[in-house]
């Protein structure tokens, strides 16, 4: 298992004015014989959050350069979303890769087949009962209720910040008394069956199917989210992937190794894996690349200009902190 040097600083490095040159300076984490597999969230990842669900657009240019990295044989694609798998298909509208939906609950992968996580009978009954109640006591002041099939979420973006509050408060009592289990996300509290099931152990399973057991020596991978949701998957990939968190906030707390300001700094890191990849060799059976030294790797130096600050308290509860990387575009 390797471990490469983005998750070996204890200092939150400010990233400016990086260009393609100097990205290439230290993407040899990807390196020349390694396949790829990029792990990405949706909504405020790939696409902008929106006040509805149906208006959060991925940009053409995001989805251009992902249908481009998808017809390459060295790169993997999966959508790991909190979106129903059907729709979060819909959205993206790209054949051959992998969609995860109600955070892994269901995977479609490229070639049909279906994963569903097994929930409890008495759940599937407890859905529409706690979406009735819902619809009656909190579905008001712009607030709504979504049904995801597996799993209900109570948004709350177009509810007045004053008013807030309390309808969360109150939907939160209704889920957990109804035996689900209350997951805060942007503006809206999710009611999910209490199952061990998450984007982590989502994740682990999809590289797995796609890579075999031994697939952390295999690939590399890149996971991008911009969720709480997305923090279990950087905790499940902690040391095996590099890991992103969408967030303009210093202080949001996260396990993510790099911070990516935006959406339009994660379509600039997008851009720079393409052409890294579409300039390479296209590698070799997976199953027969040699392994890295990972000490060697440690020791290779890393050309770029840094500004170096010492992470405030709020950023080290964990042995490493995030980082950021500029949004400007490569030419």
């Amino acid at each position: 298992m390797h471990k490469h040097f983005w998750g070996t600083f204890h200092y939150r490095k400010i990233l400016s004015n990086l260009s393609a040159k100097s990205f290439q300076s230290y993407i040899w984490y990807i390196g020349n014989t390694h396949k790829l597999a990029l792990l990405l969230d949706y909504d405020g990842t790939l696409a902008p959050i929106a006040p509805h669900p149906d208006l959060a657009i991925i940009p053409a240019e995001t989805k251009n350069v992902l249908q481009r990295l998808s017809n390459l044989s060295d790169c993997y694609i999966a959508i790991v979303s909190g979106r129903n798998v059907n729709n979060v298909k819909q959205m993206v509208d790209i054949e051959g890769i992998t969609y995860a939906g109600n955070h892994g609950l269901e995977i479609l992968h490229p070639d049909g087949t279906k994963f569903v996580h097994p929930m409890p009978t008495e759940f599937h009954d407890k859905v529409g009962e706690l979406m009735r109640q819902l619809q009656e006591k909190v579905c008001r002041d712009g607030a709504w209720v979504e049904n995801k099939g597996a799993l209900l979420t109570f948004h709350f973006r177009e509810t007045p910040i004053h008013l807030r509050a309390g309808l969360e408060k109150q939907a939160v009592t209704l889920i957990e008394a109804a035996g689900f289990l209350a997951a805060h996300a942007h503006c809206a509290i999710e009611a999910r069956p209490p199952v061990q099931w998450n984007k982590g152990r989502a994740s682990i399973y999809i590289l797995r199917t796609a890579f075999g057991v031994d697939w952390s020596e295999r690939i590399r991978i890149i996971y991008v989210g911009d969720d709480a949701t997305d923090e279990d998957a950087m905790q499940a990939l902690k040391g095996m992937a590099a890991t992103f968190r969408v967030t303009s906030s210093d202080i949001t707390k996260t396990a993510a190794e790099r911070r990516l300001p935006s959406t339009d700094s994660v379509l600039t890191m997008l851009k720079w894996v393409e052409r890294h990849l579409s300039r390479r060799k296209p590698s070799m059976d997976p199953g027969r690349i040699p392994r890295r030294n990972s000490s060697q790797l440690a020791k290779q130096p890393i050309q770029m200009s840094v500004s170096i600050v010492q992470a405030s308290p709020s950023m080290t509860d964990r042995p490493h902190s995030a980082n950021s990387l500029s949004p400007n575009h490569p030419n």
